[in-house]
């Protein structure tokens, strides 16, 4: 098998004619703001035909994309090794290289038709007329029947975020060896609940004999959660809403930074609108028999998975549940996670899944 670097040099080598013009999210990101690089004609045509030109156009991608490697080199070869299939190999490689490059040098083979196909459909599920702001960037949410989608489930959500949880099916990882999913029967941790959507989604595909434990602290999300509940009184049964982050500690004040989806918690910031919150521990749930187990593990907390991890030690160690952990929010997640949960010697295998045309929505998938 090839190492890590020997396949990311190449993946490298290949982006160095490479422009992208149909790479950008304008859904997640608006219009592309490209830069004017508008050379004479007569410059132009002569340095496409230079090769001085052309070897310093290399070199400059070439040395971009290692130095974004370099100084992690050993733990990129040590998760390189340590992932369970070939399918999530190849991802590691290409977003490390994404997020070296950019979507101008690196198209992601989600980029395709067949997404574009999907997702266009999935989006032009009418919505009702009521709109609801979340208080972040001028968005509005509007209801949603997701009937056409195969759930019997009404919501109010972002038409990216119920797309990803419904049909991409973000936390379902299919592998060779089986499935990494919550199951009929299943107690779920939804970790970052936001509106209530993934929450719904668990609820749905556990059953009537499942549960599902969803943490969200912020206000307007809450809120927003709490009307989705209402419209589905019938999963609602099976979800318990916990206003509060999980951490590493039980009850550590914590500040909120932020707003919308990407909200975080940080131990301490000098950002004067930021408010104090109380934090929970996995762990903690089933010591003060709130849960009696856990069979899946979910969690997208803007950064803080690793320290909500750490809480959950007990539980992992008691009941080994299947885990889908995001490990985008930032490039050091993709090794420090797994390395922690791989330090328990619980003997998980790792797989990694991505479900954008971007950097964002990456999933660690555990079993």
């Amino acid at each position: 098998m090839k190492t890590f670097i020997q396949k990311y040099e190449q993946t490298v080598s290949n982006t160095f004619h490479a422009d992208f013009q149909d790479n950008w999210d304008t859904d997640r990101f608006g219009p592309e703001i490209k830069e004017n690089r508008k050379l004479p004609g007569f410059l132009e045509s002569w340095l496409k035909r230079s090769r001085w030109y052309e070897k310093r156009k290399s070199d400059r991608i070439k040395a971009v994309g290692l130095d974004h490697v370099q100084p992690y080199l050993s733990e990129l070869e040590w998760l390189h090794q340590s992932l369970a299939d070939e399918e999530s190999r190849r991802w590691l490689v290409l977003l490390a290289a994404y997020r070296a490059l950019g979507h101008r040098r690196i198209r992601l083979p989600t980029n395709n038709p067949e997404f574009w196909k999907v997702r266009n459909t999935a989006l032009e599920i009418p919505h009702g007329q009521e709109e609801i702001d979340p208080q972040h960037l001028g968005w509005k949410i509007h209801e949603r029947s997701l009937k056409k989608l195969g759930y019997p489930i009404n919501v109010f959500c972002l038409p990216g975020a119920f797309y990803h949880t419904f049909v991409l099916r973000q936390y379902h990882c299919e592998t060779a060896e089986g499935v990494i999913a919550c199951e009929k029967g299943d107690i779920v941790i939804d970790a970052g609940g936001c509106y209530g959507d993934s929450a719904l989604y668990f609820a749905h595909q556990v059953g009537p004999q499942g549960r599902v434990a969803s943490f969200e602290f912020l206000p307007i999300n809450v809120s927003i959660f709490r009307r989705n509940m209402a419209l589905n009184p019938n999963l609602a049964e099976r979800i318990r809403l916990y206003e509060s982050p999980l951490y590493s500690e039980n009850n550590r004040e914590l500040f909120v930074i932020g707003s919308g989806p990407g909200t975080r918690v940080v131990p301490e910031t000098s950002d004067p609108k930021a408010y104090a919150v109380r934090t929970t521990m996995v762990d903690d749930l089933l010591s003060r028999g709130d849960l009696p187990r856990v069979n899946f593990l979910k969690m997208d907390i803007e950064g803080a998975e690793l320290e909500a991890l750490k809480g959950s030690e007990q539980t992992l160690r008691k009941f080994r549940p299947k885990l889908a952990i995001t490990v985008y929010h930032d490039f050091k997640d993709f090794w420090t996670i797994p390395r922690y949960i791989n330090s328990l010697g619980l003997n998980y295998r790792f797989y990694l899944r991505h479900f954008t045309i971007h950097a964002e929505e990456t999933v660690l998938f555990a079993h």
